[in-house]
Parts: C-alpha cells; sequence; structure tokens
C-alpha cells in the first residue's frame, strides 16, 4: 500500500512539473508563478525549504503540492510555455525515487553544461553544510575542522579515478556570500570569515539538541570531482552525502536546461529533498 501511494504521489507531480515546463513556444504562453515561502504556513514548506532557510539563504520557492497535482489532472495535450522553466527546476524530476537519479532525466545531463552558480547569489552556488553536535567538538575551531575533514573523507571514498587538487575551506558564510571575506585581499588569498560561533540550539532536522552550525565548506570541487569521474554533479553530490555525517546537507541549486532541466535538491545520507511543499 505504501509504495502504491508514494507511486501515485510521485506520478502526479511528475506529470504537474512536466506541464509546469511546457514544451510551447508561443510568447503567448502564460508564466507560472510560485509563492515566495514569506506567504506561505511553514507547515507547508518541503523540507529542503526548511533546509535551505536553516542555513540563511533564501532565493528558492517550493513548488505547491496543489499546484503540482491540479497541473496533473490537466489534459494530457495541455501544455504551458518555457517560462514556466522557474517552476521546473524546484520540482523536476519527482518520478526519480528518494534515494539518487535512476528513475529520472537528471542522470542523463551532460557535464559540459554550465551550472546556475555563476552569479553572487548563495542561492544560485552549490553549498555543503554542516551542523557539527556540541558532543563533537569543543570549540567552533574544532567543529570547523571536523567539518571539513568529513567532506574531505567522503570525497576519497566516492571518487576513486581522481578529485580536484584545489583545497576547501571553512566559513562562516555561504559561498557568493557579500560578507564572506574581511577584506579583498583575504577573497584573492581565499581566507574566508572563519566560523567562531558557540554552540547553540540546533535546527529540528539535526538530531543533536546542541550544535556548531551552520558552518560552511567552501569552494567544494564536486563539479571538478565529478567531471573526472564521469559523472553529473548531482549524482557526484548524492553519492558523496551517502558518506557524509547526517549532520551534513547539500545543496544543489539545479540546472536550467532547454530539456532534462535537474531540479534543486538539498542532498543528505543518499537521499535528494525536493523544493515541492506538503
Amino acid at each position: 500500500m505504501k509504495n502504491r501511494s508514494i507511486t501515485i504521489r510521485t506520478g502526479l507531480l511528475a506529470a504537474a512539473i512536466t506541464l509546469l515546463v511546457g514544451c510551447s513556444s508561443s510568447p503567448k504562453a502564460p508564466s507560472v508563478q510560485l509563492p515566495d515561502p514569506q506567504n506561505v504556513p511553514k507547515e507547508k514548506w518541503s523540507d529542503a525549504m526548511q533546509i535551505l532557510t536553516a542555513m540563511k539563504i533564501s532565493g528558492q520557492r517550493d513548488v505547491p503540492r496543489e499546484m503540482a497535482e491540479a497541473f496533473a489532472n490537466s489534459a494530457p495535450g495541455r501544455t504551458s510555455g518555457t517560462t514556466g522553466a522557474d517552476a521546473a527546476i524546484a520540482g523536476v524530476n519527482l518520478a526519480a525515487p528518494p534515494s539518487g537519479f535512476s528513475g529520472g532525466a537528471g542522470a542523463s545531463v551532460s557535464l559540459g553544461l554550465m551550472m546556475l552558480g555563476g552569479s553572487s547569489d548563495p542561492a544560485h552556488a552549490t553549498q555543503v553544510v554542516a551542523w557539527v553536535p556540541a558532543d563533537e567538538a569543543s570549540s567552533p575551531e574544532e567543529a570547523s575542522a571536523l567539518a571539513l575533514k568529513k567532506v574531505e573523507e567522503a570525497r576519497k571514498k566516492v571518487f576513486e579515478k581522481g578529485m580536484s587538487k584545489l583545497p576547501m575551506h571553512v566559513g562562516k558564510y555561504p559561498d557568493g556570500h557579500s560578507r564572506a571575506y574581511a577584506s579583498l585581499a583575504d577573497s584573492y588569498a581565499e581566507r574566508p570569515i572563519p566560523f567562531t560561533d558557540n554552540a547553540a540550539p540546533a535546527p529540528g532536522f539535526v538530531k543533536s539538541a546542541s550544535a556548531y552550525g551552520p558552518i560552511f565548506i567552501r569552494d567544494n570541487q564536486f563539479i571538478l570531482d565529478a567531471s573526472k569521474n564521469d559523472m553529473t554533479a548531482s549524482q557526484a553530490m548524492l553519492l558523496a552525502s551517502r558518506y557524509l555525517p547526517d549532520w551534513v546537507y547539500i545543496y544543489h541549486p539545479g540546472q536550467k536546461l532547454r530539456k532534462n532541466s535537474i531540479p534543486a535538491a538539498i542532498f543528505n545520507r543518499g537521499e535528494a529533498k525536493y523544493f515541492v511543499g506538503k
């Protein structure tokens, strides 16, 4: 019964997002407006949205479940315009099982396609974020070092054909944040502002009651790692997340493509959490 329910739900949502993406090139096709999270009750937020908000990153939007189901119930031949692509980034490929991309189109996207992360907006950049349990570190410095160590260990287990040699750093702010560096000289030297906060109550999705975080592993190398191992960036992040502690989360902003767009998602322990509301 549970599997049948999941099949129906994912089928409806996949059909809905297909309609949101659409294939029409008509300039008169209506756009899809997704609601600002601030205007949506938090109990309707997706798990991905709750995690991203705890990262102190804004800019993503959920596809409301009601909207997805309404599109799924539309006539099969009806499509909306490519202006709905923003909605697709949040929810396409929902037919893929939560544990990965094997059932969706995301795994077939070429590595040569450009990621959205070129802007200065943290929501458009891949982020690796940790909430280190307070019982595993005695200071923010120890917590930062442990988070970086865990990410490096996971990369070594996954990317057996080779890894990027560029160093990663730990910081208080995410990639793309305007205050990530104290000065221009620090920016050129790749010296982000360190994480120095004391342990505090952890977000509800973290098992530990108290944690150091959010700690950002900056300038992550997943795109280069993926290229060296014949993977897509999404596959690389998903696989790496399997070997990371449950207190490390990887945010992927998605790829907006002409077809087979890759959805924004948050990876944790080998599962992908998508931006589709409850």
